[in-house]
């Protein structure tokens, strides 16, 4: 597990600790899975723990949100399914047909998922819509440029995100959205980004308006601002609930939430453990760790010669243990893939895992390669057979890995099979037994397969912990009563 590799490479360089220790409370959390409470008690800690202490728990908050950040990228992928296919129901099917706000919703979801042809056409429907109130217009015009600036079209080239002013939510959907254009003209520089950002009034910010904060800190590379601006959110609340008269007469309300949220959280969960893995690695008793760990921030953050260099730095070390040394020739392979050396990586990974016995680096090979979207397919024949001849329990990740593969090439039967061979039995939904990565992926297979029950089952457990899970539920118990043909409210009761 690896929550268990972390523990013993902080076991290499840390002396007892007290049982009060907020260090071990939190790594007491990160055996539960409970990521949020563990990286709150640690930064709340931070500033009062003297250096030797304030580093080891930079390490183990990096590691920390690292997890995270995958969870919310695997929610992210599954709400992908689930919010498109449940805004489109809306819009052309029975009574909800009649939602004006769903076509914006719809268009947002388009555009974070890169459909911005389709995501420009129904933004241009919403600010054309007199019915909707002018804020959600304005932010619908915000959208179309966003969706144009994607397309690159020439005829808007001179004018995107034009106008300044209006609501604060509307100010903040403007800065936003040039935020995450910066790389590109027109640019907005962070200082002038952090301004705008740090203006307003939060006690009266919607959750849509908190995670334009995020995306503003983020792009502004304060991501210590949007970690505070996530912690004062309520992530269960909806963006916005319309109410309208159904055709008997019967008051209907239909939440909606935003779909770029998860992939927000799981960005800032990203920067945040590249700031505390950075601030560890300082330490040359933490360095070690540290730049094992730096290299997979790094690479999911798109930084691949950067996490080359941090990966090959924990190579060099002569003292690294072998499966660390095996785990981080997996994360080179992949980093490799990702800088165009394909065939490099995947020979790689091949021989790594014919000479491995191990399946925690079988493992990381098959989510490489996942990543990757490569065959594989020697590396594959090896992790099946070493998943199949051992306990499926005690190989979960491995069956995690395997099955996540599956997912990804949408061979769903195969996928679960994997994914409920790896989940324990007697606790099949607690994240204190199974990982919650895995059974967010499950429940987007249950959902595939049109298992509903099964994954509404996962989503409710894992909301106890992860409030934006939340938006999942609503759209997977939304399209679960449309395709049963229910005639009950769309809201989870």
């Amino acid at each position: 597990m690896r929550i268990l590799t972390l523990a013993l490479m902080l076991a290499l360089a840390a002396p007892a600790r007290a049982a009060d220790d907020p260090l071990d409370a939190a790594m007491k959390l990160l055996e539960k899975r409970r990521y949020e409470q563990a990286t709150r008690s640690l930064e709340d800690a931070l500033p009062r723990l003297d250096a030797q202490n304030r580093a080891r728990a930079q390490l183990v908050l990096g590691t920390v949100y690292l997890r995270n950040a995958d969870l919310h990228q695997a929610l992210a992928r599954t709400a992908a399914a689930a919010e498109l296919d449940y805004l489109d129901k809306l819009i052309r099917t029975g009574v909800e047909g009649r939602s004006r706000y769903a076509r914006l919703y719809l268009a947002e979801a388009l555009l974070a998922h890169g459909d911005f042809r389709e995501a420009a056409r129904y933004f241009e429907q919403v600010r054309a819509d007199t019915g909707v109130d002018a804020d959600h217009r304005a932010i619908a015009g915000i959208g179309l440029d966003s969706a144009r600036f994607a397309q690159r079209s020439s005829s808007s080239a001179p004018g995107f995100w034009p106008g300044s002013g209006g609501t604060a939510e509307v100010a903040l959907a403007r800065a936003a959205a040039q935020g995450r254009a910066r790389a590109n003209p027109p640019a907005i520089d962070a200082k002038s980004l952090k301004k705008i950002a740090d203006a307003g009034d939060r006690k009266t910010l919607s959750s849509r308006g908190r995670r334009y904060l995020i995306e503003i800190y983020l792009a502004a590379g304060a991501p210590e601002q949007a970690l505070a601006a996530a912690r004062s959110a309520d992530w269960a609340a909806a963006s916005y609930v319309e109410t309208f008269k159904a055709a008997k007469g019967t008051a209907k309300r239909i939440s909606f939430y935003d779909s770029a949220l998860l992939a927000d959280l799981a960005q800032l969960y990203r920067e945040l453990a590249r700031l505390r893995l950075t601030q560890a690695a300082a330490d040359a008793r933490m360095k070690p760790s540290a730049e094992y760990y730096l290299a997979e921030a790094l690479n999911d953050l798109g930084a691949n010669d950067e996490a080359a260099s941090s990966v090959q730095a924990f190579l060099a070390r002569a003292d690294a243990p072998p499966q660390f040394r095996e785990r981080a020739r997996a994360r080179a392979a992949l980093i490799a893939f990702r800088q165009g050396r394909a065939a490099e990586a995947e020979k790689a990974w091949t021989a790594l895992a014919e000479s491995s016995s191990s399946s925690e680096v079988l493992a990381d090979i098959v989510l490489g390669c996942a990543e990757a979207g490569a065959p594989c397919a020697k590396a594959l024949a090896r992790a099946g057979q070493v998943a199949e001849a051992g306990d499926g329990r005690r190989n979960q990740r491995l069956n995690y890995a395997l099955g996540s593969y599956q997912l990804r090439k949408k061979d769903y039967a195969r996928a679960i099979s994997y994914m409920e061979t790896g989940r324990d039995k007697s606790n099949k939904n607690k994240i204190e037994a199974n990982d919650p990565e895995m059974l967010a992926c499950l429940a987007e297979a249950y959902y595939r397969t049109k298992q509903f029950s099964e994954g509404l089952e996962i989503f409710f457990e894992m909301s106890q912990e992860f409030s934006a899970v939340r938006q999942i539920q609503e759209a997977l118990q939304g399209v679960y009563s449309m395709e049963q043909r229910s005639a009950g409210d769309v809201r989870i009761l």
